[in-house]
Formats: C-alpha cells, structure tokens, sequence
C-alpha cells in the first residue's frame, strides 16, 4: 500500500536539512518502506510556534509499504527523533497528487486563465441575447397589446356591473 509521509523540521535545523531527510528515509527504509523520486520542500511560516520554532521546512514524500504493523514501529521511530517537529503519516489515496510549490502555482494560473476565458465567453453570450431582446420586445409588446385592452375592458364591465353605474 503508498503511504505519505508529511513532516516538519524547524527553520534552525536549515544547514542539516538533508541529514534530517536521510534520517527520515533511513528509518522508513528499514522497516521496509521503498520511496518514490518525487519530493516536495518547502519553507514556510508556521501558524504558531512549535518547540519555539517561527519558521519550518515542510517535506511530503511518498512510499510503499507492504506490512501495516511496520507503520507503528515507524511511528514510534519518528516520535523520537527531536529533530522532526511534527509528521503526519496518511494513505496515498486518501490524498491529491503530490505536487511541488511550482506546479501548484502553474495549474492555479492555468486555472485563472480559462476561468477569466470561460468569464469572457459567457459575457460574450449576455450582450449576445440582451442584443437579441432588444430587438424581440417591440414585436412582443404589439403582441401583448390586445390582449390587454380585452382584459382592460372586461374588468370595467364587471366593475360597472358591481357598481350599479
């Protein structure tokens, strides 16, 4: 079964970052855990503080892992490494793809541009059919004229009737 693992080094551990990465690797490989080439990194503000940390790199990677009770011994391995902050160990398929900053920023433009396109598009359509309605009233109204007057005149009947005029 693919595995994510989602962690978190403090921003003082920057220069022994990659040592940090080996060791996560290194303990996920010995309880038979094969990773995938893919990695995303990335540093970012933390929403609070962690073991007084401000600043953190974040590491996503993928793996396979054939035994589910190995993921309590590698559980149990990352809680004890002070290096790592916090980790999240979830399914691969529970998840999205996993995609580094850049690709994340190319497909959010991607997106605004065919929504701005679509958006253009159906602006098109409006002026379109307002274009088109402007030009439909004039044979509706002459349309609607008789039958009004005969609803017109047919209330002042009964009206006049009620009335006693």
């Amino acid at each position: 079964m693919q595995y994510e693992i989602f962690y978190l080094i403090g921003a003082t551990q920057e220069p022994d970052a990659d040592k940090i990465k080996e060791e996560v690797k290194k303990i996920i490989n010995e309880n038979g855990g094969i990773f995938a080439k893919k990695e995303t990194q990335e540093k970012r503000r933390l929403s609070y503080q962690v073991k007084h940390e401000t600043h953190g790199i974040y590491v996503a990677q993928r793996f396979k892992l054939e035994d589910n009770e190995k993921l309590k011994e590698i559980t149990a391995q990352l809680n004890l490494n002070h290096n790592v902050l916090r980790f999240v160990l979830s399914k691969a398929s529970d998840l999205p793809e996993l995609k580094s900053k850049e690709e994340r920023i190319n497909e959010a433009a991607q997106k605004k541009t065919t929504a701005n396109f679509k958006k253009e598009k159906a602006q098109e359509k409006k002026e379109i059919k307002k274009e088109s309605k402007k030009e439909e009233p004039k044979k509706i109204s002459e349309k609607k004229e008789s039958p009004e007057k005969t609803v017109d005149e047919s209330i002042d009947k009964k009206l006049e009737e009620i009335l006693n005029i």
